[in-house]
């Protein structure tokens, strides 16, 4: 299941959210038309709606409530630059969670969907090991750690995989996409997350094939 499906047509404020919304360790997918979005919405399993209204094909409002009537509760946020009360009705009678006008704070924009997102409980590999998405920690023997989140990120990642060993490239595209990291700053990454771990887990590298964590 991904994070968010985004909607949205302007390309330098989605470039925007998309930074800070991947700086937090959410998952994205971003479209730029309607028709793309409903068709997203039902290949996808997404926690979170983020529309903006005026796009090309189906604009926002009639895509929710495509979605809505389909049977779709998937909370969802418009972002729109319509200040009209009739609007901010109207969307809220289709079934919106939540509205933020252009032109937004970013950091607002983080919190809103931050409050919106489904509430998560811990994830455990064993009696005395879990990863907690909603806090970027981990739990080791009962004490809590936070992480941070671009290292959260990478060590969430190797815990889904444990049944292989990942290199270092595949990690980082997978994880990064164009924001990509060095393989020295990965590493880095990967020295901090085995000092966080301590006696719950390692992570294992296989010269010339790459890292696998494993729990102890």
């Amino acid at each position: 299941m991904r994070d968010i499906l985004f909607l949205e047509d302007d390309r330098l404020l989605a470039q925007s959210v998309l930074d800070v919304l991947k700086h937090a360790s959410y998952s994205i997918d971003w479209v730029e038309e309607g028709d793309d979005a409903a068709d997203a919405s039902y290949a996808n399993n997404y926690k979170l709606y983020l529309f903006d209204v005026n796009v090309p094909g189906l604009n926002g409002f009639e895509l929710l409530e495509q979605l809505r009537r389909s049977g779709d509760t998937t909370p969802t946020l418009f972002l729109t630059s319509r200040n009209q009360m009739e609007d901010l009705e109207h969307g809220f009678e289709i079934g919106a969670d939540d509205y933020i006008k252009k032109p937004f704070d970013l950091h607002e924009l983080l919190i809103r969907i931050k409050s919106k997102m489904p509430k998560t409980s811990p994830q455990y590999f064993s009696s005395h090991f879990a990863i907690d998405a909603s806090t970027s920690s981990i739990h080791c023997y009962g004490e809590v750690k936070k992480l941070p989140a671009k290292e959260f990120a990478l060590l969430s990642y190797l815990c889904q995989h444990q049944e292989c060993y990942l290199a270092p490239e595949d990690i980082i595209f997978a994880l990064y996409e164009e924001k990509s990291i060095s393989i020295a700053t990965f590493r880095t990454y990967i020295k901090n997350i085995k000092r966080h771990l301590g006696e719950c887990g390692i992570i294992e590298n296989l010269k010339g094939v790459g890292y696998r964590f494993r729990v102890l």
